[in-house]
């Protein structure tokens, strides 16, 4: 199965990635990212995104990551969200092969690929990219039984592996791949760039961008690394990464606390998990979906 079908119907750009940090940000937000993890209790996301296979480099076969598989991993996934699950794909997915590559289930023939670039991804801050992408997850699935499940689990997931991701940029800094310049179909140029959970997994499998570029190598395909338009600035964004760092934990501390609320016992309404931390993250309220 190619690329193209395991994107299927979803062709939503992502924007803009979560940033890799250096030097004097490395050092600030260090201890930040440590004390994070260290209160964010149970990460199986990240863990999730560690153990997936590898693909090589370069790649002989179809390979992706996506936020829709880490959470179809979990254990007693409700039937009815399975069938949501790869409308996750446009949220949050890498694909690569010897064929097609692609973001967030829009996938292009490396035939048509002109460019490859690579960022530091510190070009917007992590809150602000968070608040949008986790707003996202509730736009992308339909108000249906199982998507107050999806929304809980997907949020958790994103927000985890973003945490483990700033954590992996501060022990070893890098130039992520997670922007595709390619002709489209009449020829013009046309750009697919990572969003939050590309950039994230990008970090922390670090194989999926070698594979990348392997293939565009193989291909003569240019490979530009865009500089950082913040360089000179680092005091400045130690301190929105520090409030960004904060903000994740507390937003994954409301949420897992919501479920193992004492008063509202195993099978509490799971709505309210998602709801607590979609508020934490000042986003606007959705149409509570019909009851299960």
């Amino acid at each position: 199965m190619g690329i193209r079908q395991v994107g299927e119907g979803a062709g939503r750009r992502a924007g803009a990635a979560l940033g890799s940090v250096s030097g004097a940000v490395t050092g600030a937000v260090s201890g930040a990212v440590a004390s994070a993890r260290a209160r964010a209790g149970s990460d199986w996301a990240r863990r999730a995104l560690e153990t997936h296979p590898k693909p090589g480099v370069p790649p002989t076969e179809d390979w992706e990551v996506s936020l829709a598989g880490l959470v179809g991993r979990l254990p007693h996934v409700p039937g009815p969200a399975v069938r949501l699950l790869h409308l996750l794909d446009g949220l949050g997915q890498v694909a690569v092969g010897p064929d097609e590559v692609g973001f967030d289930g829009e996938s292009v023939a490396w035939g048509r690929v002109l460019e490859i670039r690579c960022h530091s991804t510190v070009d917007l801050l992590p809150d602000v990219v968070v608040e949008r992408e986790v707003d996202r997850i509730r736009e992308f699935l339909p108000p249906v039984p199982g998507r107050k499940w999806l929304v809980t689990r997907a949020a958790e997931a994103l927000l985890t592996v973003a945490l483990a991701a700033t954590a992996a940029a501060e022990r070893q800094e890098r130039s992520l791949p997670c922007e595709i310049v390619a002709k489209n179909l009449i020829g013009r140029p046309k750009n697919l760039a990572g969003g939050l959970f590309a950039a994230s997994a990008l970090t922390l499998i670090p194989e999926a961008g070698e594979a990348l570029l392997a293939v565009a190598r193989e291909r003569g395909i240019p490979v530009t690394v865009v500089d950082d338009p913040m360089t000179g600035l680092h005091a400045e964004r130690a301190a929105q990464l520090r409030g960004a760092t904060d903000r994740l934990t507390e937003a994954l501390r409301r949420l897992r606390a919501a479920e193992t609320d004492p008063e509202t016992g195993p099978d509490r309404d799971k709505a309210a998990a998602g709801a607590a931390v979609l508020a934490e993250l000042d986003l606007p309220p959705a149409p509570r979906p019909p009851r299960d």
